[in-house]
């Protein structure tokens, strides 16, 4: 009897740490988050005072210093658009945190962040209140290429497959913050995950359903070429495990197939195309709206013939606010969508 009681102990262990993977069915926290179909994706932090999309964050964290951060703003615009999600980034390749975030790294609090920074608003905790009031979907983004906080150089990054233990360990301690403290945040979009290896995106994967049972993950898969098929691109593995497989800049040009399989299982998962109003992702002086007509093509062929959700992009400005040209270009855009 013993030893029986102990098996059972040891296959329900067993049971309990195998890791989630994505869907093999349809379930409501998919179905919800099709359903969305169209959102607003926020470029906004130190490359927007540098510059620089891909800021190595050599500079000090005072040069983020935007006088206010209008996050009211940004997600009343996406409501008066149509849109019905929006998607931050908390943190991109510079490395500096919209949040003060309290994780420890290399032996003491992390401090390139707002809390240091021109301006010590939380913006993450900002943009999620605005999403709130306004009905709006939060996601956040987060980069796993990260040039100030990873020790592997700039170059390498790219293609590493291997996170070091330290920022791994930093990843994980950030994403962990930004769930529990934002429990509202179902939806978060991983960028760059061919840094890390398969094993560590698979315990990100997991560590952030198992936070949020209803937590949607996107591994950013950067389709890029018009000619190759998207479906059945989980094979090559670098976004894996995902729920969402994702186009940018490129629309797909076929039906999306949302059964894809993995090591002989078939997972159900997504489709978002994630594009520009204009032409750069962080807001940039003398930037422009592209023409209506493009724009609702984009949204013509992910939404209505893809099957899929858009992600389309807009940066605030160094003054933390969306400008005249990027809200003229949404609303002219909804009508279009919404004659």
């Amino acid at each position: 009897m013993k030893t029986a009681l102990i098996l059972t102990a040891l296959l329900a262990a067993k049971a309990v740490a195998a890791p989630l993977l994505p869907d093999t069915g349809e379930t409501p926290r998919m179905k919800e988050w099709r359903s969305l179909k169209y959102g607003m994706f926020l470029h906004f932090g130190m490359s927007t005072f540098t510059g620089n999309e891909l800021d190595p964050g050599t500079v000090p964290s005072t040069t983020y210093a935007p006088p206010q951060v209008d996050a009211d703003q940004w997600i009343r615009v996406a409501k008066e658009a149509g849109m019905k999600y929006a998607v931050l980034t908390s943190k991109h390749v510079a490395g500096h945190c919209l949040w003060d975030s309290k994780a420890s790294f290399r032996g003491r609090e992390f401090d390139y962040d707002v809390a240091t920074s021109g301006n010590q608003t939380d913006v993450v905790r900002a943009f999620v209140d605005a999403c709130k009031r306004h009905g709006i979907r939060p996601g956040l983004y987060y980069c796993l290429l990260d040039f100030r906080n990873n020790s592997v150089p700039q170059k390498e990054q790219w293609g590493k497959f291997l996170l070091p233990d330290d920022f791994f360990q930093l990843a994980k301690d950030q994403l962990t913050e930004l769930a529990k403290n934002h429990p509202e945040v179902e939806y978060f979009w991983l960028d760059i995950p061919r840094a890390a290896s398969e094993a560590q995106r698979a315990e990100i994967y997991d560590m952030l359903r198992r936070l949020n049972p209803r937590c949607v993950v996107l591994y950013n898969h950067g389709f890029l070429n018009k000619k190759s098929n998207l479906n059945q691109q989980t094979t090559k593995g670098q976004s894996w495990p995902t729920d969402i497989l994702n186009s940018e800049r490129d629309v797909i040009p076929e039906p999306f197939v949302p059964m894809q399989e993995w090591n002989g299982t078939n997972h159900f998962l997504g489709y978002e195309h994630c594009d520009v109003v204009g032409k750069n992702w962080f807001w940039t002086p003398g930037d422009q709206a592209r023409p209506t007509e493009k724009l609702f093509e984009l949204y013509d062929s992910t939404v209505n013939k893809a099957g899929g959700n858009l992600l389309l992009d807009v940066g605030p400005g160094k003054d933390g606010r969306l400008t005249d040209w990027q809200i003229a270009a949404l609303l002219k855009l909804k009508t279009k969508i919404q004659p």
